[in-house]
């Protein structure tokens, strides 16, 4: 089977990338720089980079018919950037239409979307603090920010392609990921990493606010795993998978979860919600029956688990501080 990832060295896309890797696959990945220090050197050996903008149609109509690609899973996205929601569009919404394109015109049998619970839009009432009552996949779509409309418009998409192509398309809307990479590479979205990478470099954390804000969190590999399931499922009954740990989550949580991995961790967390401080509450536990049902995910880090595997990623990715 030939599969495509997009994003597939990035922070999410890695893990991916690996996972099929172990499975005997040898996978097309397309990023826009050829970085591979978070799938190391030997599984850089075992796939084909190609180098490259996810904005460049021909590319992608080029890359999918060269590959015989019969099976896509989108990841690569814009995080950030608010101040210019163009570009932002250009890269998550419009490049995502590109690549539907090329994926109908090279005849793609599935193609795998990385959605969010952003495209949900600001959690409120009962499935808010302080009552935190499970999202389904039913749940209505009010996008907020660009990032938001740009999932949502990317599944509608999608859903058009598998209803006038035939085409298998699935959305999944992941909950809160962490995992090795996202504090150089997702900067101000990355408080979760930083919670746990900064006492590594023995370092003071100082977050300001959100202490008592309950999120979904979920780890990389689980993340990945989700991806792989949905990708290799003989036939997906659903176009949308909410996949999560539907488990609430503190803050305070995981800085006791890194303490009992790194004791000297020095790690303060004021009160209050909203700890991104993006001004939405996006935080909330999404309901991943539909997932364990139908695709057989299930979540297999506790946090301490994930804690501790992070850092043993950290130490074989060699990644700072471990890349003495």
């Amino acid at each position: 089977m030939n599969v495509l990832i997009t994003g597939g060295l990035g922070v999410n896309g890695s893990w991916v990338t690996r996972k099929l890797v172990e499975r005997g696959l040898r996978p097309v990945v397309l990023d826009n720089r050829a970085d591979t220090s978070l799938i190391g050197p030997e599984c850089a050996r075992a796939v084909t980079i190609v180098e490259g903008d996810l904005t460049d149609p021909a590319l992608l109509r080029r890359v999918l018919a060269e590959q015989a690609i019969e099976r896509v899973v989108h990841l690569a996205a814009l995080i950030g950037h608010p101040d210019d929601p163009g570009a932002v569009f250009a890269v998550n919404a419009q490049a995502t239409v590109h690549l539907l394109e090329a994926a109908r015109q090279a005849g793609v049998r599935r193609f795998v979307f990385s959605s969010s619970r952003a495209a949900y839009g600001a959690i409120e009432g009962e499935h808010a603090h302080p009552t935190y009552r499970p999202i389904a996949e039913d749940h209505p779509l009010r996008p907020v920010h660009v990032y938001d409309v740009c999932k949502v418009a990317s599944e509608s998409m999608g859903r058009c392609y598998a209803s006038q192509f035939g085409m298998e398309f699935v959305a999944l809307r992941f909950a809160t990921i962490f995992g090795p990479g996202k504090t150089l590479r997702h900067k101000n979205f990355s408080i979760l990493s930083r919670i746990i990478e900064e006492p590594l470099h023995g370092r003071p954390v100082r977050i300001p606010r959100g202490g008592d804000q309950r999120d979904d969190m979920i780890y990389a590999d689980d993340v990945a795993e989700a991806i792989v399931l949905a990708l290799l499922h003989p036939k997906p009954r659903y176009t949308e998978y909410n996949i999560s740990h539907a488990r609430a989550t503190t803050l305070h949580d995981l800085a006791d979860a890194v303490r009992r991995q790194v004791p000297r961790a020095d790690i303060e967390i004021a009160g209050g919600l909203d700890y991104i401080g993006s001004g939405v509450n996006y935080a909330g536990i999404l309901d991943n029956t539909r997932a364990r049902a139908d695709l057989g995910f299930e979540p297999r880090f506790s946090l301490d688990s994930a804690v501790a595997d992070y850092i043993r990623q950290m130490k074989s990715l060699r990644l700072p501080p471990f890349d003495r």
